[in-house]
């Protein structure tokens, strides 16, 4: 009973310490839902707001139309006026009562209820960290499945054209965001297709309201191929010097040549435009060719039944498909069904920030929101239900630790590569509260989506989500020591909701189902 006091007690803190911040709508598709909500509210008191102010206009206009007469150009017409006296006697009562009540109106905060309406939901708008982060997913998505970008501004994403394209606007914010990145090549791209397309319907007054969107674009898509050029040709600069030689540069260039000298770019294809902004072969990673799935493919793997693992499965044996042999790797089939995974999500409110990282880790970068997390910690039907079929699945027991962990991702959210071990460099052994380091990863994939695959870098394996699946890996080796080849990333989301549940099966609770062995040893070379 400590144990479990201890091990809840834990994940409690390092809630309160490290996920339960503000909430960041980016991490989750679940906090996106909530920015929908807030859009269509803040649109509906926009309307009223109008509404209320072209009432009022009207009721100016009624007034002023009751006003209308024939100029009185001449004296002798305006004596003739005011020589009439009912003409007077209005004339200065209007100028004596109505006026004064009029300009009441005039001043009148019309609409002030939906403009404070308005205020209070800008508090819930979307803040940097979220904007800094949907630029970060969607440059990730770009990058690491290498999309075209020009694709992606006509709503081309991953060969499924959608009804929605990209404004001049989300352009220029694509540029900038490679831009501050030194993404030279890609800003370079970015600007051109933003100065390549066609100006919206109306965009003078979205000019009037927003600022000018093109204002100064030129020059930065000159400044974003000079300074890509220089950063290669001139290597041994520093960024600084770079930048103030590319400012010299623009500042000597009269106007006319720059104007020759950017029109000679957008002359070019698309195709030229964009072999500019690619990414250089050398920084191509494991990772991303495994989101790419341009691994070789495997052979010699079987698909079969279960029925051993335990007692039960004879009755009821489980797809089982190889992924790998050395070190194991599995995906389940059809283990997890629909209704259970809305269960699963009625059991997920009041989610909260998943980092990547623990702070306490020896981490070279900080620790950074990749979803929305929730640990079911309480022994629900669902809870008990789901452990019994990872027992049947690995023939672990589970009743030392039985919570799981929940988690939903953003648009664009990865994981970076990671073992899932957290001996090495990265936390003590004490601090498992006795379990034992993670021996074992189970990920149940609760969702449908595009993009989301389970990527083993070491391995080049990739392996894609399947709604109702469970992957099965082992992350050490059978005398307990950690497995590198076990270290996996996660490819960004492109489309869909990516809902997984995960249960990290450790290995001192697991002493008598896996005995820990010496490993074979190795054959010399």
């Amino acid at each position: 009973m400590k144990l479990h006091v201890s091990i809840y007690g834990c994940l409690v803190l390092l809630c309160a310490r490290l996920t339960c911040s503000s909430e960041m709508y980016t991490s989750s598709v679940l906090g996106l839902v909530k920015l929908l909500d807030i859009e269509n509210k803040f649109v509906l008191h926009m309307k009223e707001y109008a509404e209320a102010q072209e009432q009022k206009l009207e009721t100016l206009k009624i007034y002023l139309k009751t006003l209308e007469r024939v100029a009185l150009k001449s004296k002798k017409e305006q004596n003739e006026f005011v020589s009439n006296p009912l003409q007077v006697f209005s004339l200065i009562r209007r100028l004596r009562e109505d006026w004064p009540k009029l300009q009441v109106l005039t001043k009148a905060e019309v609409g002030a209820e939906q403009l404070q309406a308005m205020t209070e939901l800008l508090d819930l708008a979307p803040t940097k960290e979220d904007m800094d982060e949907t630029l970060e997913g969607m440059d990730r998505i770009e990058v690491t499945y290498d999309f075209n970008p020009f694709d992606i501004a006509k709503g081309l994403l991953n060969g499924q054209q959608f009804n929605h394209t990209l404004s001049i606007r989300d352009c220029l914010a694509m540029a900038r965001h490679k831009y501050g990145n030194k993404n030279y090549g890609g800003a370079f791209v970015w600007y051109s297709i933003a100065l390549k397309r066609e100006r919206e319907p109306n965009s003078f007054t979205y000019d009037k309201v927003l600022g000018g969107a093109l204002d100064g674009v030129r020059e930065q898509f000159a400044r974003m191929r000079i300074l890509k050029d220089m950063t290669e040709n001139e290597p041994l600069l520093s960024e600084k010097q770079v930048r103030e030689r590319v400012d010299k540069i623009l500042k000597s260039a009269n106007s006319t040549a720059l104007d020759y000298f950017v029109n000679e770019l957008l002359e070019q294809d698309d195709s030229y435009l964009m072999a500019e902004g690619k990414l250089e072969k050398s920084k191509v990673t494991s990772h991303h060719v495994g989101c790419r799935d341009q691994f070789p493919k495997r052979t010699h793997l079987t698909c079969r039944y279960n029925s051993t693992t335990t007692p039960f499965l004879k009755l009821a044996p489980l797809k089982l498909e190889e992924i790998n042999l050395d070190p194991y790797i599995v995906m389940y089939h059809n283990v997890i069904s629909d209704s259970e995974i809305e269960e699963m999500k009625r059991q997920t409110v009041n989610m909260s920030n998943g980092l990547s990282a623990f702070a306490s880790w020896n981490q070279s970068q900080p620790a950074r929101v990749v979803a929305r997390v929730k640990w079911l910690m309480n022994p629900t039907p669902f809870v008990e239900r789901l452990n019994n079929r990872i027992t049947d699945m690995t023939g672990f027991q589970l009743q030392e630790f039985p919570s799981l962990l929940v988690a939903n991702y953003g648009i664009g959210a990865f994981f970076q590569p990671h073992y899932d071990y957290v001996t090495t460099d990265r936390v003590r052994v004490e601090d498992n509260y006795g379990l034992g380091d993670r021996s074992a990863s189970v990920v149940f994939y609760a969702s449908n989506l595009e993009g989301g695959s389970t990527v083993f870098t070491e391995l080049q394996l990739t392996v894609r989500p399947q709604k109702g699946n469970s992957l099965v890996w082992y992350n050490l080796f059978d005398d307990d020591t950690p497995d590198p080849r076990s270290r996996h990333s996660v490819c960004p989301t492109i489309t869909g909701s990516r809902w997984i549940l995960i249960k990290w099966i450790h290995s001192l609770p697991q002493t008598f189902a896996k005995p820990c062995q010496a490993r074979p040893a190795q054959p010399t070379k």
